[in-house]
């Protein structure tokens, strides 16, 4: 495993280089342990639109399962969404598959304990824990749940534009934040 794919606010490189089956599976089981030691027992479990999103991600459940943790799936959704579920669904904690800004061939993931992003030292405790190899086993659960009308309908209803009308363009740059921002805005 590649140790510069842990960086100091997530876990990201390139796909398949840095990320391919092996090592995404490796690093799934590494945050299951993660999780585990710090109370997490389920968690939302987001992807952005990237052409190895859907398979990281069935990969990454495969793992995390195995590690004990339940997993609530939300979907194809920006990164906003995988934080707004933290607060809004029964979960402990979570892990958003995004390459953020960067291009297309990269991946990785955001994960949160909590109602916050580790960083840090945090991100470096998993690479130890995959380092080291000794995983956990469990038998957790996998279930699908849409976030994002509940997310639209918190947004809509808490915007306070005034009284003036305001023109907005979107460019969603090929990313998944356009769908959730038409919809806000329409």
């Amino acid at each position: 495993m590649n140790p510069n794919i842990f960086r100091e606010y997530d876990i990201r490189g390139r796909v398949p280089e840095d990320l391919n089956k092996d090592t995404v599976y490796e690093l799934g089981r590494a945050i299951g342990v993660y999780f585990v030691k710090k109370g997490v027992k389920r968690i939302s479990l987001g992807r952005d639109c990237r052409l190895s999103s859907s398979e990281i991600r069935d990969i990454l459940a495969d793992a995390l399962t195995r590690s004990g943790v339940d997993i609530i799936d939300i979907g194809l959704v920006p990164t906003p969404v995988l934080y707004f579920s933290l607060f809004n669904l029964e979960v402990q904690g979570g892990v958003q598959i995004t390459g953020s800004h960067n291009p297309p061939e990269y991946n990785g993931f955001k994960v949160c304990v909590g109602k916050t992003t580790i960083y840090g030292e945090e991100i470096q405790k998993i690479r130890k824990i995959g380092e080291e190899g000794s995983f956990v086993e469990g038998q957790g659960s996998y279930k699908k749940e849409d976030i994002v009308s509940t997310y639209i309908s918190y947004v809509v209803e808490n915007m306070r534009l005034g009284k003036n009308r305001v023109k907005v363009v979107v460019d969603g740059g090929n990313g998944v934040g356009g769908q959730v921002a038409i919809e806000i805005y329409s």
